[in-house]
């Protein structure tokens, strides 16, 4: 393997999923966030995606897949979490390692190492269960949250019990296990403030991630890193309660957090080129009609109250997963059936066939109204059911997807304007210039300026 030069300087790229750059100033202006102030002063490119709502292709786990690789969504066609293993295209880590050049990659969405060499650590996100940690010992740090998220609805204590003690000894022989607990005492604080909130459980998760993140970086020392935060788009998702500008208590929480981790991280990587990106934005939709995500209690118990035969079920971040099935035969009656079932004259569930694997099948809760009567049923033309009985209200929304990004950055360049598939041909470029031409497509004014108030004209899908 070849050695990195020690002339040469690392990248470290923070994918901070989601945030919205004029809520970071707005914060900055009226609380004292000293980092995320500095971050701001960097220098700021905007890229852009062709995707839409209508495309179905405006998610986080799909946009961030046409950074990885370099290309749009209509050519990698990996649509949700769990597609993972129909993907075609190299990644950026992949292309990197077979140039020699060494990576770590930390909770990337819907990523996969590929046993690669010159991938010196790698910890996928809880949702793409294809994918194991690597070195083996991360495990024990993933087994948790990707219980947790999935079945997050329907827990067991004893599989808990069992996923902590594991999870507990991970971070006692971690090096960070002192950090670790001390900021326990802030979690506990918080608590004892705010109340058992999902948001702060997302934002210490974060920080500690954080924490283990330094020490596989300073134990492997990898030309390129990545680190993916997930915390401010589900605030922001969840908690951007009071306008395009407004902090609540909520975002302030989450983004005190975000500081801390830019504090840690410039403290112990200075010589680092440190960019910050975030895939792509939210807009505030307060001004919008209500639009409510609902999850399943039981997933893999809903399909079998339906009399459906799923052999197993993996739930995905939302309202959304994919059913697997022992037979072609068993995975399309379920298809129909549930594509036949409506709620209020409307689909309850949006249904797609997997075209690599016949007996998977991704479902998607399709309903968004407000329901307030508890009593209400969806139905096909045969049966009826109690809704509420399957069927749990987490949220309304309070900000949603658009196809715009923002990337700060030091000493690479970026162009004021470029589609996000384009992000890393630049990270590649200064990272060795002379195994990377810089050959970009850069979007033309008219197609690229305006963005923000032509999707301020998309209705809320």
């Amino acid at each position: 393997m070849e050695e990195s030069s020690p002339s040469k300087e690392n990248v470290l790229i923070i994918e901070l999923n989601e945030f919205n750059a004029d809520l970071l100033t707005a914060a900055v202006k009226a609380h004292p966030l000293p980092n995320i102030s500095k971050l701001l002063n960097k220098h700021r490119a905007h890229y852009k995606t062709n995707d839409r709502y209508n495309s179905g292709y405006l998610e986080p786990w799909v946009q961030w897949v046409s950074i990885h690789t370099g290309t749009q969504s209509q050519k990698h066609k990996i649509k949700h979490l769990g597609d993972l293993p129909d993907l075609q295209c190299a990644q950026s880590w992949e292309i990197l390692s077979d140039h020699n050049i060494t990576t770590g990659i930390w909770g990337v969405m819907n990523g996969a190492r590929r046993n690669k060499e010159n991938v010196q650590f790698f910890l996928p996100d809880p949702w793409t269960f294809s994918e194991n940690a690597y070195p083996k010992d991360l495990n024990n740090l993933l087994d948790l949250p990707r219980y947790v998220s999935k079945n997050y609805r329907s827990l067991k204590i004893s599989t808990l019990f069992s996923q902590a003690l594991k999870l507990f000894h991970f971070i006692f022989t971690s090096g960070q296990a002192a950090k670790i607990f001390a900021s326990c005492l802030g979690l506990f604080g918080s608590l004892l403030k705010r109340g058992k909130k999902p948001y702060i459980f997302i934002s210490f998760f974060d920080y500690v991630s954080t924490l283990l993140f330094i020490k596989y970086k300073q134990r492997f020392n990898p030309r390129c890193s990545i680190l993916f935060l997930n915390s401010l788009a589900h605030i922001q998702h969840h908690h951007w309660k009071e306008g395009a500008d407004g902090i609540t208590p909520e975002i302030l929480h989450g983004l005190q957090t975000i500081d801390k981790i830019l504090a840690l991280i410039t403290q112990h990587f200075p010589n680092d080129e440190i960019i910050v990106h975030n895939g792509l934005s939210q807009m505030n939709t307060n001004h919008e009609k209500p639009w409510v995500l609902y999850r399943q209690k039981d997933p893999f118990a809903f399909l079998k109250a339906m009399q459906l035969k799923p052999v197993t079920v993996e739930q995905h971040m939302t309202h959304d997963g994919h059913a697997f099935f022992a037979s072609k035969e068993d995975c399309q009656n379920a298809y129909s059936f549930l594509a036949s079932l409506k709620i209020e004259n409307k689909n309850l569930f949006h249904v797609e066939k997997n075209l690599q694997d016949e007996t998977k099948l991704f479902y998607q809760l399709n309903f968004t109204d407000d329901l307030s009567d508890q009593k209400v049923t969806f139905k096909n033309q045969e049966h009826e059911y109690m809704f509420f009985k399957y069927f749990d209200k987490i949220v309304t929304r309070t900000g949603r997807h658009i196809p715009i990004g923002t990337v700060f950055s030091d000493k690479i360049k970026f162009p004021d304007h470029m589609f996000n598939h384009e992000f890393n041909k630049y990270v590649h470029h200064f990272l060795s210039p002379e195994k990377f031409s810089l050959k970009v497509e850069i979007p033309q004014s008219e197609t690229s300026l305006n963005i923000v108030s032509e999707e301020l004209c998309i209705p809320s899908s």
